[in-house]
């Protein structure tokens, strides 16, 4: 009778886990997308791009951020690597993980690179300027939206 509670009790703990390990992704989907949402409203907005510029810039800057992601992931990972296993890493792993790092974010910055010529290709030398100024505007925006709903989470009741 003991082991049926305890199969019974397992599988619902493994039900409820699967149950918060999909709402959670859901979750996580829905604010990625929200984010998305914002930023195209964002960048479109303030970037005053035309229909024609808009056609050709979107295309491009999409793949530039998906490209972006991945790489900024890579580097996450690789820290995360680095903090599990800070203490007991050799000097020559821990070399090997400093290029590593350094090799991601120049990657990185080649990426950049690369896609500001695309760019370049399709927008005004100005609004290519003006894109990545607008980004740090968007990076500053969300952080701000942030704190102030973060503020208002921590209000007395």
């Amino acid at each position: 009778m003991k082991r049926k509670i305890a199969i019974i009790l397992s599988v619902v703990f493994v039900f409820l886990n699967l149950a918060v390990t999909a709402q959670n992704r859901e979750s996580h989907e829905a604010r990625m997308e929200k984010y998305r949402t914002e930023k195209v409203s964002f960048l479109t907005t303030r970037l005053d791009l035309t229909p024609a510029e808009a056609e050709k810039f979107w295309p491009i800057y999409n793949q530039m951020e998906k490209e972006r992601w991945g790489a900024q992931k890579a580097r996450r990972d690789l820290e995360n690597k680095v903090s599990a296993a800070e203490e007991s890493l050799s000097d020559n792993e821990v070399i090997k993980l400093t290029r590593d790092f350094a090799g991601s974010m120049q990657k990185e910055g080649a990426l950049i690179a690369s896609y500001n010529e695309k760019l370049l290709k399709v927008l005004p030398p100005k609004k290519v300027l003006k894109l990545y100024k607008t980004e740090n505007e968007f990076r500053i925006h969300m952080i701000r939206k942030y704190r102030d709903n973060d503020k208002g989470d921590k209000s007395p009741k």
